[in-house]
């Protein structure tokens, strides 16, 4: 087996390039810069330079692999749309392009459990269910429209999964944890939105990592989605109380209550103005409970890792950074639309 992974210097690619070079599985990488290029052929790793947005580029970095792991994407429902629906959708469009092209055996999507948020609770769900109100946010939409390219596009050829991760938390995460911090220095710890005692689903990067190695190889799991989450469920209290424990944080803090803090999150978007949107609010304050049962059955998975020990090992990662303001200082900043002009004119030529 040799696998290409798109996104391998994000916090979910890293974390699977990781564990399959230490499992000894051929990998290699398609990077934005000659730097990662670079520092990942120093770990081993081949690597090409490209981007989603060209599909001849994908195609040549997945030549004479059999699986292509899909992590590349723009995170931040802050970013501009424009930047969303290049990454997100475009990208993965060009990913299908470039792997039918490069005879890819298998294409494993990173999607997120966000293809199902809105101003509902979602607990005891499955993959079979669906929304009643509308997405959230453009994040949201532009990774369950990319879903939906990637998951009939599965048959005889090709084998498409698409995994659905709950929150991913634990050591390395550049993602979500420095923006956490970040809000829990300014603020005097995190504001839960509600009274904290809604279930929240969570998944420890490593737990996410050996869902995606199961998928690989996994037969008769093609042509759905799989919810993958941590085998405990906490509520929205006891999970940000550990986290903020484990980073060194102020205990997380009441808000104004559900209702009042999505107004106000909902005018804030109309403004234009910073601090939380909607989305946030209802990921901290509604229920969340992911049924996992289809993982288990179809790609063998199950999670290894308990809470408990995942926040042992992020509180020393933490430290090792050099403490929670450390971390609040690697929040990357949200994707503009100028960011995708080049990608743009490049692909616009090649066509």
């Amino acid at each position: 087996m040799k696998v290409l992974i798109t996104g391998a210097t994000g916090y979910l690619g890293a974390a699977i390039l990781r564990r399959l070079l230490d499992d000894g599985i051929e990998v290699q990488a398609l990077v934005r810069t000659a730097a990662q290029k670079a520092s990942l052929e120093e770990m081993g790793c081949p690597s090409f330079v490209g981007t989603v947005g060209d599909p001849n580029e994908v195609a040549a970095a997945a030549a004479g692999c059999t699986v292509i792991v899909h992590a590349a994407a723009v995170t931040s429902a802050r970013s501009a749309r424009r930047a969303l629906d290049w990454t997100n959708i475009a990208g993965t469009e060009n990913v299908l392009t470039a792997a039918r092209h490069a005879h890819v055996r298998r294409v494993v999507y990173i999607s997120c459990s966000d293809v199902t948020l809105s101003n509902e609770h979602r607990v005891h769900w499955n993959e079979d269910r669906t929304n009643s109100h509308p997405l959230l946010d453009a994040h949201a939409e532009s990774k369950r429209l990319a879903e939906d390219l990637v998951l009939p596009a599965s048959g005889n050829d090709l084998e498409t999964i698409a995994i659905r991760p709950a929150l991913v938390w634990g050591p390395g995460d550049h993602t979500t944890l420095p923006a956490l911090c970040r809000e829990a220095l300014e603020n005097n710890g995190l504001t839960l939105f509600g009274d904290g005692r809604n279930l929240v689903s969570t998944l420890y990067i490593d737990n996410f990592v050996d869902a995606v190695v199961a998928a690989l190889d996994a037969e008769g799991a093609a042509g759905r989605a799989y919810y993958i989450a941590d085998v405990e469920f906490l509520e929205a209290r006891e999970f940000y109380g550990k986290l903020s424990f484990a980073a060194h944080l102020p205990r997380p803090r009441g808000g104004l209550g559900f209702e009042i803090s999505y107004l106000m999150a909902a005018l804030r978007e109309w403004r234009g103005a910073e601090g939380p949107r909607r989305a946030d609010v209802v990921r901290r304050a509604k229920g969340s409970h992911f049924d996992t049962q289809n993982a288990r059955t179809k790609l063998g998975w199950e999670p290894r890792v308990s809470i408990e020990d995942g926040m042992l090992a992020l509180e020393a990662w933490v430290e090792q950074q050099g403490g929670a303001a450390a971390v609040a200082k690697l929040q990357r900043p949200a994707v503009t639309a100028d960011s995708v002009d080049a990608q743009v004119e490049k692909a616009n030529r090649a066509a």
